[in-house]
């Protein structure tokens, strides 16, 4: 089994290896592999690296960030045919899914899968379903700062303090409060905003950055501009200032600039922090330590704004973009009865609200649908199966139709539905003990999903469902087309994958360069395609390392090394 974290951003692979939980490189010796999807112009599928190299030489041939649109009925359409954000996602956990059985020289079916602590329902069996199409059955769906709290506590079981875990991650923004003890790691409470992230982040820079012009890219280099504004964005973690170009007007750019064109943002989490401690009574001084979690937490204003409503300066002893990686890969474990991690024992929360929609009587003749009936409060510890009892609303009444939420307003019109279905039956009879009268469970389990049950109490007449008409949602005929439709493609075989990305990349650059620099690309590209043709290892490898000598130093600081 194998621990995934499939991220907005960036998706990684992780596995329990002599006891410790170790993140897993493609051939291009990257742990990080780039949440995109793209076609090349011969009509391969590319995924990772070569995919987002793809996507800024020509934005339409692809799509990244589609887990933002996870559990909704959104299409993309690219390389001939319409997709799915599930059916994208499916293809960056299948190259996860080969990653791993590159490395362990087997073959991998099962695997347990991150999301975000406030990801509704439909987002949680939307990956359910990207999985299935990938071929890997889901063992667990852990939420993603839980992940990151067992990366930290799995080797501290005796520890005894209270953890605030913070994530900020390329789009979807979670915190959780945790109580670890006597080798139990117990959540005590989580909130977030599931469209908010990084890439938030970046295109606020971007937006102010064309305010300061006073001219926007061109719609041909509108990705390539996107890039420079967030390699600007990252170089402000560690500069005070940097440059950015904009139709040959440059533009200094300061960490205080960022902190104005970023402050909207920044404003929605103050109070996603407050709203945590305040569901469980906790004060700041009751926290022990902070740790930050998803690559845009490095960001010197996040950092700031952390330490100002928490009191304390945050945790940075372990890489935010490999954490919950490796806490993905202990929850794995957890579940396959490992004994490096025996003594560990995890609960979780509810992240929302889940209740139904009632008919408030607000006066003798007027009756007004659209209130919402709290069953199961957010925070509640999981599993947990809770059950309140409902009537109809006259004797003659036979059917209701049961209408599932989960949110925290008082209104449902501002909720999101899950589903609905109806109950049939309770029409008044003479001699009845319980007219009218049925009862609802909710049953919630540890992966987030959430079974329905109605009691007719009088005929005690049980219907559970399954709920099918949420948005996004595939059949299973839809999931077997879709498996379908990708097992043929050419998602990197084994031997290719650093091949094709190489190509990928050298044709980003070579649309960059120009004069002897751009003829001496050609050449090296074409005598790396020789090579290609030639099918002699020799020849390819020594092709491939005079390209790669002359292409790596374009993106040494692109890739961080």
């Amino acid at each position: 089994m194998i621990g995934i974290d499939l991220g907005t951003t960036n998706s990684l692979v992780a596995i329990m290896k002599d006891g410790e939980p170790e993140v897993l490189a493609n051939e291009l010796e990257d742990v990080l592999t780039p949440s995109a999807v793209a076609v090349a112009e011969d009509g391969e599928l590319l995924v990772g690296r070569a995919a987002r190299d793809r996507l800024i030489v020509d934005p339409d041939s692809g799509i990244s960030q589609f887990k933002r649109d996870m559990g909704m009925d959104t299409r993309y359409s690219f390389g001939g045919r319409e997709w799915t954000p599930t059916e994208c996602s499916a293809v960056v956990l299948k190259e996860m899914k080969r990653i791993a059985e590159m490395h362990l020289g087997r073959e991998v079916k099962s695997a347990v899968i991150t999301v975000p602590a406030y990801f509704h329902d439909q987002q949680r069996l939307a990956t359910v379903e990207a999985a299935e199409i990938a071929g890997i059955e889901v063992k667990r769906l852990v939420n993603e700062p839980t992940a990151a709290a067992l990366a930290y506590g799995y080797r501290q079981s005796d520890a005894e303090e209270n953890l605030f875990i913070f994530d900020l991650g390329g789009g979807t923004f979670d915190v959780t409060l945790l109580e670890v003890f006597e080798g139990v790691i117990e959540v005590k409470a989580s909130g977030g905003v599931s469209r908010l992230g990084g890439e938030d982040y970046t295109d606020a820079l971007a937006k102010w950055a064309i305010t300061q012009v006073g001219e926007e890219p061109d719609d041909e280099v509108r990705m390539r501009w996107r890039q420079q504004v967030e390699m600007a964005k990252r170089r402000l973690t560690k500069q005070e200032e940097v440059a950015v170009s904009v139709k040959g007007k440059e533009l200094v750019i300061r960490r205080e600039d960022f902190q104005e064109a970023a402050k909207e943002l920044t404003a929605r989490i103050r109070p996603v922090i407050k709203r945590c401690l305040r569901d469980v009574n906790f004060e700041t001084s009751d926290i022990d330590d902070v740790l930050l979690v998803g690559g845009a937490s490095r960001m010197p204003l996040v950092v700031k704004l952390v330490a100002e409503e928490l009191g304390r300066v945050p945790n940075q002893t372990l890489d935010p973009d490999r954490v919950v990686a490796l806490g993905a890969a202990v929850q794995s474990a957890l579940v396959e009865g490992d004994e490096a991690v025996g003594d560990i024992v995890l609960t979780d929360v509810a992240p929302h609200t889940l209740g139904i929609e009632t008919t408030h009587q607000l006066s003798e003749t007027h009756r007004e649908p659209g209130y919402y009936a709290p069953i199961i409060d957010r925070n509640t510890v999981v599993p947990v199966s809770r059950a309140k009892g409902f009537s109809t609303l006259h004797p003659q009444q036979d059917t209701v139709t049961v209408k599932v939420y989960q949110g925290e307003a008082r209104k449902v019109s501002d909720n999101q539905k899950i589903g609905e279905f109806t109950v049939k039956g309770l029409k008044h009879q003479p001699a009845q003990r319980f007219p009218g009268d049925f009862e609802v469970r909710f049953s919630y389990d540890m992966n987030g999903l959430l079974e329905v049950e109605v009691t007719v109490l009088e005929s005690g007449e049980k219907i559970a469902e399954v709920f099918e008409q949420r948005a996004g949602k595939l059949s299973k005929k839809e999931i077997e087309d879709a498996m379908k439709r990708l097992a043929p493609l050419k998602i990197h075989p084994r031997d290719k994958l650093p091949n094709r990305a190489r190509l990928e990349r050298a044709n980003r650059l070579y649309e960059e360069l120009v004069g002897h620099a751009r003829e001496r690309l050609s050449f090296l590209v074409e005598d790396f395609e020789r090579a290609l043709e030639s099918e002699e290892e020799k020849e390819i490898n020594i092709a491939a390392a005079m390209l790669d000598n002359f292409v790596d130093p374009f993106f040494k600081e692109e890739e961080g090394r």
